[in-house]
Order: structure tokens, then sequence, then C-alpha cells
């Protein structure tokens, strides 16, 4: 009973922290005590592991540093992989790697292959076919996902506190009678079986008063059919929240987020982005997504939301392409503060602010101690005080900075961020001492200085410029130390590893060994690579490939 008490107490200082490091379950152990347990390493989503002791500029290189190997798996990894040390699973103790695919599959992994098979392995039922057929239209899901099924595609939450072992949080889509009829489950599984636990698994369905599109008799109901998760599940004070998008845009869709009592499953909380009509938008209250725009939340667990192409109209509460500060109320969320530029309010372009997911940066000395930094699909920059937001303003935005263009690079040639399309910037930046890393479409790795409210730069760029639809960098470092870069380059799947302080300066990518030693085989959009303890987990279509120092 004392070791459990210590371990719940070691994961709550953890969540008010947006710290990492973990203390262990089961044996003790010296060299692993780091824990991923949601998307891009925090509830601030730094995308910075700083608890890295052994990986570092000098031993990441092609003849220290390689591919040591691969799980297969049933599917596309979307989802960011997870990690906990020193699990009682499998009736021993492992490191695990925690794995999801649109396959609706999870899988537990020995992190360091000391078993190759699954630790456990479950299925949460019939992942939905990508068709054109599909009942809503435009539907066709391969045509994002590249692949056969719509399953799991978000990246799942664990939280420690949770029964004996811990729990894993995941949202499926599923189609369980292979009848055109589909549902979004959340199920919260225990970490060292795999299975269901009490409360679980919970259909995620909810309604809301509005006048909005597809509302009835002033009532606009959650679309099984239209929604789709695309941000990570985030944990925050007791809740769990599954935010919503869509599948390719298809009508009819609105931006949801729903919030479930982490112990009991119970929903606590149901919000629409877009809920209302507007006259600013022909007068069809919809959209508003959270896509890659994933929800964050900072130490007093109040929420912050990125949304996409939508209804704007702040006198009726719709949220369309804006950023959203959100405190949990009795039911819903209440937005107690927003930004929304000028340049995208009534949705007049294809340039959404929800294609780049704005991150919290760690509290700052200085006149704006909290700040949130993101970027929209045209490649601009905004950086923004979480005291005051800017709200809106048809003479021009109010906020810290805007830097127009600062992300991808406009080729009027190419079919991705050109003249017409726009589509310049999809990735989710990171954060580490003191600098913020973003990469565009037809753009290198940038490095900008952050300082006083203000972005700075590039101060460094990748000697490699990646294609669409640019990348998500991660971080890895040992607190200000020894930090370095990885990003996933898209389409020709490298990895790679620059040196955090100087982007010029690339350490390793998979392509230097001779022999394909390396070779990563595939990659898919958007997902970062995790680094913890050691070692890089990379999804792929069809596999987790590990990389580390070799033997």
């Amino acid at each position: 009973m004392g070791n459990r008490i210590t371990f719940v107490l070691l994961a709550m200082l953890v969540a008010l922290a947006f710290n990492q490091a973990v203390a262990p379950r089961g044996a003790a152990s010296t060299d692993q005590t780091t824990s991923v347990l949601t998307y891009q390493y925090n509830n601030l989503r730094s995308g910075a592991n700083i608890n890295e002791t052994t990986l570092n500029p000098s031993n990441v290189n092609v003849s220290t540093f390689g591919k040591l190997h691969s799980f297969p798996v049933d599917s596309l990894v979307y989802g960011q992989p997870l990690y906990v040390p020193n699990l009682q699973i499998a009736g021993g103790v492992h490191n695990v790697v925690f794995v999801i695919t649109e396959n609706n599959s999870v899988y537990a992994f020995d992190a360091d292959y000391k078993v190759s098979t699954p630790l456990w392995h479950t299925r949460v039922g019939t992942p939905v076919p990508c068709s054109a057929s599909q009942p809503v239209p435009g539907s066709n899901c391969n045509l994002v996902y590249l692949t056969s099924v719509d399953g799991i595609t978000s990246t799942p939450v664990i939280d420690l506190t949770q029964g004996t072992h811990g729990a894993i949080y995941v949202e499926a889509r599923t189609d369980p009678k292979n009848a055109g009829k589909y549902f979004h489950i959340l199920h919260k599984f225990d970490l060292s079986i795999g299975k269901d636990m009490s409360g679980s698994p919970v259909g995620i369905r909810g309604s809301v008063r509005g006048t909005g599109r597809d509302n009835i008799n002033g009532i606009v109901t959650f679309n099984q059919n239209a929604e789709n998760d695309r941000g990570a599940l985030l944990l925050a004070n007791g809740i769990v929240y599954v935010p919503f998008a869509s599948i390719n845009d298809a009508p009819i869709f609105h931006g949801w987020i729903f919030g479930y009592d982490a112990t009991t499953m119970k929903r606590r909380y149901v919000f629409n982005t877009t809920p209302n009509n507007s006259t600013n938008h022909g007068g069809d209250g919809e959209q508003g997504g959270i896509w890659n725009g994933t929800i964050t939340a900072d130490a007093n667990n109040v929420l912050f939301s990125t949304t996409g192409n939508g209804t704007w109209d702040n006198t009726v509460a719709d949220w369309g392409n804006s950023y959203l500060k959100l405190n949990p109320g009795t039911s819903t969320l209440e937005v107690a503060d927003f930004f929304t530029p000028e340049a995208l309010a009534f949705d007049t372009h294809d340039t959404d602010l929800g294609t780049s997911a704005a991150i919290l940066l760690p509290d700052q000395t200085g006149t704006y101690p909290h700040v949130m930094v993101g970027g929209d699909k045209n490649g601009t920059v905004y950086v923004v005080s979480r005291d005051n937001m800017g709200n809106y303003h048809s003479s021009g935005d109010q906020i810290l900075q805007e830097l127009p263009g600062a992300v991808g690079v406009h080729v009027p040639t190419a079919g991705d961020c050109n003249n017409t399309h726009n589509d310049c910037n999809y990735g989710t930046p990171a954060y580490w001492n003191g600098n913020v890393y973003f990469s565009g479409v037809n753009d290198n790795v940038k490095a900008f200085a952050f300082a006083n409210g203000q972005l700075s730069g590039p101060m460094s760029k990748s000697p490699s410029t990646y294609g669409y639809p640019g990348a998500t960098p991660a971080v890895s470092a040992n607190g200000t130390t020894n930090g370095i870069v990885w990003v996933i380059q898209p389409v020709i799947s490298i990895l790679h590893a620059y040196d955090a302080t100087n982007l010029a300066n690339e350490l390793y990518n998979t392509t230097q060994a001779s022999g394909g030693r390396d070779s990563l085989g595939s990659n898919t959009k958007f997902a970062p690579p995790t680094v913890v303890n050691g070692k890089v987990y990379v999804g792929t279509k069809n596999a987790v490939v590990v990389y580390g120092l070799l033997q």
C-alpha cells in the first residue's frame, strides 16, 4: 500500500509540472525512469523530452547509432507511440511501448526487444472501410489516411494513477456490423493486460442547443458518420478530453470536444465549436474542426484549442479559425478568451488556422509569462499571450507577433504550397530552451529564438528541405544541454537528427549507413517520433521501427 500511495503522489506531481519523468512501476530501476504518457510529451505539447540522458550529439552518428529492430503491426500508425518503464506485465517487468493502428488495434511491446511478439494485443471492433460509397458524400477516408480502413487515428493518453497498473485511454471509430452505421467508442484499458476496466467502453455521443446546420428543433447532435477524432487525447485534472473534426472535410460536421471522468468514465463535458447560424458565413453554422490543432492544457488545467475552417461569429459563439481558451464549467467548456486572425475570420480562403497546433510555451520571464505559438496553412506564425489573446479586430490583429510566410516556401509550379493552394504548414512546432522549431512544406526545418514575447530568426536551418506535408519535430535533451531535433522527412521516409543549437549540423539520418542498414521503410503523415530512454520509436505503415545505440 505504501508503494501504491507513493506512485499516485508522484504521478499527481508530474501532472502539475507537465514533466514526464514519472516514477516507474514494478521493480526498481537505475536507468529507466522516464515515461511518455501523452502526445508530444506533456500537456503543453512542447514536443520536448528534457529527461534524455543517453542520447546526445556526440553519440548520435552513423557509427554508433542506428536501427535496432522493428515490431510488425496490422495497419498504419498515426498516433505517437507512448512509453511506460518497468511495468508489471505478461508475468514479468518490462519497459513497454504502446502503439495503435488504423485497423483498431492496440499493442503493448517490450520496448527493448527482449520479447519480439506483443506482450498483449487488443482489437477494439471493426474499423470503418475507406470507400467512396460511404454514407457521408465525399468522405473517402483513403484520400486522407492512405489506408483501406479508418479506426484509431489519434494518440491515446495514459493515466498511471488508475487501478493497480494504470490505464490507457483509446478512441476508436467502428462499424460493428459492417453495415455503414458508424460509432465512436472510448476505451479504458488496463495497462498490464489490455482489457477494459470498470465503466469501459463508452459510446461517444452528445448534443448542444443551437441553430447551426443540421440542427433539429434547435438541437445539434454529434454526427457519428461525419465526425472523426484527429487530435490527440488529453488528460487534465482527472478528465479525458477527446476532440473531433471530420473525414476529408465532408459535410455536415462541427468541431466537438467531449470530456469524460478518467475514473468513472462518465461524460462530464460537451462542447461544440460552431453551434449557431451566423450572418457572417451564409447562415450555416458548421465546421470549425479540431484537426492537427490538438487540445492543450496549462498548469491550472485551463484548456486551449485551435480550430480550422468554419463559421466565425463571436456574437453567436461560432469559433471557426480561432485559438480558444476554455474553462471547464458545469457541463460544457466556457470560452474565456479567444484570438481569431482578421484575415481568416470569415473563412473566405482555405487557409486553416487548425492545420498547425498551437503549443503552449513553459512559463517565461518578463512581461509575457504565458505564451502560445502556432501557425496556419498559409505559413503565417502567430505568437499570442494566453493572458490577453487579442480577440478579433477588423483593423488588424492585436497579438504579440505575427510572421507572414515564415513557414513553408511558395513554389508556383509545385502542387503544394503554391500561389493557389497555399498548403504551406501542417506540422506542429516544438519548443526547447528558448527555441521554437517548425517544419513547413518545401522548406527547411527552422529554429526561431524566442524571448520577451517575440520570435527572431530563423537562427538556423536544416540542410534538407521537406516536401508535402512537412513534419512535426521532436526534441530530446538533458535539461538545457545535449539537445537534438528529430524529424521524419515525408514521402521518402528518412529520420533525421540535427543539433538543436544549430540545425545546419546534421548528426545523423537513416540513409547514411550502407546497404540500407537503417532504412525506415515508410512513414505516416504528421506523426512525430517518440524519443525516450536512449531509443527512438517511429510508427510507419506496417511497423514500429526502433533506433538506438548500436551494440
